[in-house]
């Protein structure tokens, strides 16, 4: 312990007047620099005006001043003049907060209000003050409306929610403090500490009416009661005061102002605890003093603060006493997710800042969570700049209120809904939407299309795949899906080690106590996640695979296992093994992907380099308007600032209504009539033609329009699409019996996935309720994927499966009957009827069958389909 300091010299740094040596006058802010101690307005005197400083520029214009710090030239400062040190100052000063210039305080609080010190340490309270009579002005609020404010729960917990509605409306609070939402936003911790002193004022006061009405117990013998504790400290959660803001928008103006942002949690620290002040009792005189401690060292009082005690020792430390407190601190990271903001994942990263959790706070989000921060900006030092010699800064926030985003809505000015209206006004938007995707990449409306209700799945998850040639398109087309998400992540399989690592949860940092969410995380939540090359992500497949499938992500610890939730969509692409996709083959042949993975895809479209004289034709006339800026966003973008607004306000005739559906008979499909086999194609509907006359939509006109509608539309199904999606669900497992043997292969997750497409496109239409019309549509692109992804019989059938479940052949019958058709083909193409069994297993191999050949070959010879010759010699019998 040091000793105390000699008698006639006082404890601290400084001494009030003049310091040791005749200093000059302690100024109230101050800097640290190295250990000294520099004053923010230099070495002047106290009550003494800058301008009177020479005596001859009092009556100068501001203009003429004389410049200050470094701009000041040396030869008109002279030796006795004090060096002027205000140039330290920044620009925009913001003076240090009230609590980090207080080290020792002595609770005297006044009787009305008992928790006075715990929110304003060094300012007195004065009876009848502007501050007191709003500090009363909210309690009579607080007590007005008991149903909105829980004061058991603010005590217990030790916060309570704020919302701006309530207190903002109330008119009596508005006349005795009408400045409280500026004042909340330009002074937010002192309002913050006035709004929660008038809260732990009613919440003692009802703790005083309770302990009196019910005649608190004695403790006996027999019954032990615990003795009361004072109430701690109450910190009040202001919620929808701020409107959200951009990062990029932030300037210094609004530094030690009240902020709010919103974007997903993608790191998360290690919690820090550490005791910031302690409370000790004077032995003599009883009075209750608070000491400030900072790191290791605990400094103890060595006088009383009572001017009649002045005791130097016996101070008893106060462990109990609410004054007392345990500071816990967290620091976390947050990815805006904006929507007047496009993110370009390849060459640039989102906007991120460091956010600051304390108190209650601390653990109150998890990684990949999607939050709404509302704190106090402020700015941190981060060491001289090397380069330039100037002291860097960063922005950070102090949070002092956490939502969820899922119980916070978008907000969309007029000028958003004017847009959205337009854009469900025209004839066909679903053939606009989908020709304003990757607008470079020349036709493929149908993978378009399923990328387009995958991002519009909402909660539900629609994963889609593209396979094909390389250089057809296929990373344009994610690269637009990733831009227009409304919040997700995107992974290239091109850099594998980085990508592998950014697909799953991983610590980082210098001791690796840092967690950090990949793009599974980022994108859970209703979000999307873009996977190119995926058959390059061989070392992450199994991680992708227990997403898709448990929903959550785990993470093996030393001595503890975690998971987190994670229900992203995937949009994926891969490219063939051997470089160009070949249709003789099966599609596991094609590409790296475990059949479990692959039957995690709603959707697999095979996108194909095929020469045709029509679309080449059609090509060059799309390379041509590319190349002359007809289909370049910046155009695009300038086009549609330049085109005339039809509709004035969302119209509710271009909505589908269920009654009107309810009463029109020829919407109502015939019951007898498949619907799988009705005149429909959908590619034409959405093909671009040259007559057609579109304005294509930028990306972030067709991301609000998609954040819109999955915010408002929730479509229902109404009787006509439920009868269609089970007639078209019971032919495919009927076609799946006829041709595998059984129907196992079709079953509710198939079903599933119809219902979450139908909703999907019915929310393109902002339709509440789905009609045969949106089944149509969903059954054209489910009947396309699976006869890209399956190979077809001789008979004529439709092949079995879903999606991408028929890519493999997985039904025991199937696989017998295709090898056996492989077999007569192969014994018709060489003239002969005899094979070995190495040829036998280049047959299966060619038939998609890579395992269990041997028993196959032994299952046709007990079948009468082969006839064993010799020694590993088969003879094929035809039909």
């Amino acid at each position: 312990m040091n000793p105390p300091p000699a008698r006639g010299r006082a404890p601290s740094r400084f001494v009030r007047g003049r310091a040791r040596g005749g200093g000059a006058y302690r100024p109230y802010f101050y800097f640290r620099r190295n250990g000294r101690v520099i004053p923010a307005r230099g070495n002047r005197e106290p009550n003494r005006d800058e301008s009177g400083a020479g005596g001859d520029s009092s009556g100068d214009p501001p203009t003429n001043r004389q410049p200050r710090g470094w701009n000041r030239s040396s030869n008109k400062r002279g030796r006795d003049v004090g060096l002027d040190c205000s140039f330290l100052r920044p620009e925009n000063y913001a003076a240090p907060e009230d609590g980090l210039l207080v080290q020792s305080i002595a609770v005297d609080n006044p009787s009305a209000y008992s928790g006075w010190r715990l929110y304003f340490l060094n300012e007195r309270y004065e009876e009848g003050n502007e501050l007191a009579k709003r500090i009363m002005g909210v309690e009579a609020h607080y007590q007005r409306n008991p149903h909105s404010y829980d004061l058991v729960k603010a005590r217990d917990r030790g916060f309570f929610p704020l919302p701006a509605f309530g207190l903002l409306q109330d008119v009596q609070l508005k006349e005795v403090w009408p400045s409280l939402e500026a004042d909340l936003k330009e002074h937010p911790l002192r309002t913050l500490s006035a709004l929660s002193l008038a809260m732990h004022t009613v919440v003692v006061n009802h703790l005083l009416d309770a302990n009196d009405s019910t005649m608190s117990a004695v403790s006996t013998p027999e019954r032990y009661v615990p003795p009361t504790k004072r109430l701690r400290k109450i910190y009040a959660r202001p919620q929808d005061f701020v409107s959200v803001g951009a990062l990029s928008g932030i300037s210094h103006s609004q530094v030690d102002t009240l902020f709010a942002v919103r974007g997903i949690v993608s790191s998360v620290g290690e919690p820090s605890y550490s005791i910031s002040w302690q409370a000790f009792r004077c032995t003599r005189c009883q009075m209750e003093i608070v000491m400030r401690q900072r790191g290791t060292f605990q400094p103890r009082p060595y006088q009383c603060k009572r001017s009649e005690c002045v005791a130097r020792e016996g101070f008893v430390a106060l462990r109990s006493s609410p004054y007392t407190r345990l500071s816990s601190r967290q620091i976390i990271r947050l990815e805006e997710s904006n929507l007047a903001v496009i993110h370009d994942f390849e060459n640039s990263v989102p906007g991120q800042i460091d956010v600051e959790l304390r108190h209650d706070l601390v653990d109150s989000v998890s990684v990949g969570q999607e939050v709404v921060i509302t704190g106090v900006l402020k700015l941190q030092e981060l060491g001289a700049d090397d380069s330039t010699g100037d002291q860097a800064t960063q922005s950070y926030l102090k949070a002092v209120s956490v939502q969820d985003a899922a119980n916070v809505k978008i907000e969309f000015n007029e000028r958003d809904l004017e847009a959205i209206a337009m854009i469900n006004a025209e004839p066909n938007s679903f053939k606009l939407l989908v020709q304003s995707i990757a607008p470079e990449v020349h036709g493929h409306e149908l993978p378009k299309a399923a990328c387009l209700l995958s991002l519009l799945g909402g909660a539900s998850a629609v994963n889609v795949l593209m396979v094909g040639d390389p250089g057809i398109g296929k990373t344009k087309i994610l690269q637009s899906c990733a831009q227009i998400a409304e919040h997700g992540a995107h992974v290239s399989g091109k850099r594998s080690a980085q990508s592998a690592q950014r697909l799953g949860v991983t610590f980082a940092g210098r001791n690796k106590k840092v967690l950090q969410a990949g793009a599974l995380m980022a994108a859970s939540a209703g979000g999307h996640c873009t996977l190119d090359d995926v058959d390059k992500l061989a070392s992450k497949q199994a991680v992708l695979l227990q997403c898709l499938q448990s929903g959550e992500v785990n993470l093996p610890l030393a001595g503890a296992f975690a998971s987190f939730p994670a229900r992203p969509s995937v949009i994926a692409c891969a490219n063939p093994q051997r470089g160009q996709y070949n249709e003789g083959r099966y599609l596991l042949q094609n590409i790296q992907i475990t059949p479990a993975l692959l039957r995690e895809f709603h959707l697999v479209y095979v996108l194909l380099d095929k020469p045709s004289t029509v679309r080449d034709m059609s090509l060059t006339a799309h390379v041509r308007a590319l190349h002359a800026g007809a289909k370049k966003r910046d155009r695009i973008a300038a086009r549609y600032d330049l085109k005339p607004k039809t509709n004035d306000s969302m119209c509710e005739a271009t909505f589908y209504d269920a009654r009107a559906y309810a009463g029109n008979d020829s919407v109502k499909e015939d019951d007898n009539d498949s619907i799988m086999q009705q005149d429909y194609d959908l590619d034409k509907q959405l093909e671009l033609l040259p007559e057609d006359d579109l304005d294509l939509l930028p990306p972030i006109l067709i991301k609000k329009f998609l954040a819109y509608v999955r915010q408002q539309v929730s479509p229902l199904l109404n009787d006509n699409a439920g009868d269609a999606i089970l007639r078209y669900f019971l032919e495919l497992r009927d076609s799946s019996a006829l041709l595998d043997g059984d129907s196992s292969g079709i079953g509710s997750g198939q079903l599933l996935g119809l219902i979450h497409l139908s909703q999907a496109r019915a929310r393109l239409d902002l339709s509440h309720v789905v009609t045969p019309q949106h089944v149509r549509d969903v059954i054209a692109l489910l009947t396309e994927s699976i006869a890209q992804t399956s190979l077809k019989a001789d008979d004529g059938h439709r092949p079995s499966g879903f999606g991408a479940g028929s890519g493999g052949g997985a039904g025991k019958g199937a696989q017998l009957r295709n090898f056996v058709l492989m077999m007569q083909r192969r014994s018709e193409a060489v003239g002969r009827r005899i094979f070995d069994y190495e040829e036998l297993k280049e047959i299966a191999m060619r038939a998609g069958i890579l395992t269990g050949v041997s028993q196959l070959v032994e299952v046709a010879n007990m079948a009468g389909h082969l006839l064993k010759k010799g020694v590993n010699m088969y003879e094929v019998i035809r039909d």
